[in-house]
């Protein structure tokens, strides 16, 4: 079966880029287990991945949000009914389980997140039972599959997600031992254990945060479109290493790491420019196209303002209405689908009452206009990055900078590409 076209549609809404790694997915029925750090937009990326429709395990309190069930219906959601909301008893749990049980029956596959619980921590949550009993109570074979989600910035509207699915996780030796307490904690360790290496979780917060900041400052594209598989390789040799420095060196390394961020911040420049020789050939062939996109760029901008007010107003609900940063993707990407087209039909009706009704029709034509080109506002705000790095160059603290990174591939040769 393909994948949910819901899901692809919202994902290119959202995501300015999405990408799979890792093996294929099993041919017959699957569990595929995932990390949870960012609310709805987990499934939806995830989806959208997948090559194959599967069916999602969610919380019954859904349920209770009514604009979400046409989601949940078109995402083939199976609800879960957990203890922490109440009124989960065993009748509603087995029922949750023979759902499960019954799609992967028909070969089909089943997603959920193990941890139970969106969240921003650095490690992962304590996983919950569930995915391992379900696993050893099935009725069929199946492959228990790992697969982690890494954001480029989880809470902004046009960024990057990685999915990186994993090998599957043998559990034969356990699927005939039943599903006492030691067997299924044994199997929730062996989740857990092949999970975090796709993910950027990790137990040590403050080693994991400084090895993000320097894979970031090690990147070589825009942060929306960088290579998170290649990021997310980074981190994962950075964790250990700088785990095993000595506190001194750590505070030394997080110092200079702080300064450098900073200086590009008060600058404005991305990492990948700091260095970059712009050499003349390559301005030759960018230009024709810098310009065009800019040309086009400034066409696009007056329609564009016309939509400015339902952009703030849902970045400034996501914010009044959380401050989790995992739920903050999530209410942005539910408010813009309301206030967006309801923008657009205010707006209609105000210019069908003064102008007639064909006049009526070009606020809906601009929005769509403005969806189509936003690709092209992206590259045109990617050339003003190119020509504010261009007119940087010569700054004098470039060479510390340069000097800067030659130590830190020095100090982990293993992170040079």
């Amino acid at each position: 079966m393909g994948r949910s076209g819901t899901a692809r549609f919202l994902g290119r809404i959202w995501f300015r880029a999405l990408r799979c790694e890792g093996p294929a997915l099993p041919s017959g029925s699957c569990l595929i287990l995932l990390n949870h750090p960012n609310g709805l937009l987990d499934p939806l990326a995830a989806a959208a991945l997948l090559d194959r429709r599967v069916g999602w395990l969610a919380k019954a309190t859904l349920w209770k949000i009514l604009p979400l069930r046409p989601f949940l219906s078109a995402f083939r959601a199976i609800p879960v009914t957990r203890p922490k909301d109440g009124g989960a008893t065993r009748e509603t749990i087995l029922g949750s389980f023979r759902k499960v049980h019954e799609v992967l029956a028909r070969g089909d596959s089943v997603a959920m997140f193990p941890e139970g619980v969106s969240h921003t921590e650095a490690d992962l949550a304590p996983l919950k039972t569930g995915a391992a009993r379900m696993a050893l109570t099935s009725p069929v074979p199946l492959a228990l599959v790992p697969a982690g989600l890494v954001y480029g910035d989880r809470g902004t509207f046009r960024h990057s997600v990685l999915l990186r699915l994993g090998t599957p996780i043998p559990f034969e030796d356990l699927a005939g031992q039943g599903t006492s307490h030691e067997t299924v904690a044994a199997l929730t360790a062996r989740i857990r254990a092949a999970l975090q290496p796709l993910t950027l979780h990790e137990a040590d917060a403050r080693c994991l945060a400084l090895a993000q900041e320097v894979a970031w400052l090690l990147a070589e594209a825009p942060g929306a479109r960088v290579d998170l598989e290649a990021l997310r390789q980074r981190v994962r040799a950075l964790v250990p290493r700088l785990a095993a420095l000595s506190l001194g060196d750590l505070s030394a390394l997080e110092g200079r790491v702080h300064e450098a961020q900073a200086w590009l911040r008060s600058k404005g420049l991305r990492p990948d420019q700091v260095g970059h020789p712009y050499p003349a050939a390559e301005i030759r062939r960018w230009l024709p196209g810098a310009a065009l996109r800019l040309a086009t760029a400034a066409l696009l901008l007056p329609p564009s303002l016309l939509f400015w007010a339902p952009y703030r107003l849902t970045g400034w609900l996501a914010g009044r209405f959380t401050d989790e940063g995992d739920q903050t993707a999530t209410l942005k990407l539910l408010g813009g689908a309301v206030l967006f087209p309801a923008w657009a039909f205010l707006l209609a009706g105000g210019a069908g009452v003064v102008w007639g009704w064909r006049m009526g029709l070009l606020p809906l034509a601009l929005l769509l206009a403005v969806g189509l080109g936003l690709p092209i506002l992206e590259r045109a705000a990617e050339d003003l990055q190119a020509i504010r790095g261009f007119l940087r160059r010569r700054d004098p603290a470039v060479p510390e900078l340069i000097e800067a990174r030659r130590q830190l591939l020095e100090a982990f040769p293993d992170l040079a590409r």
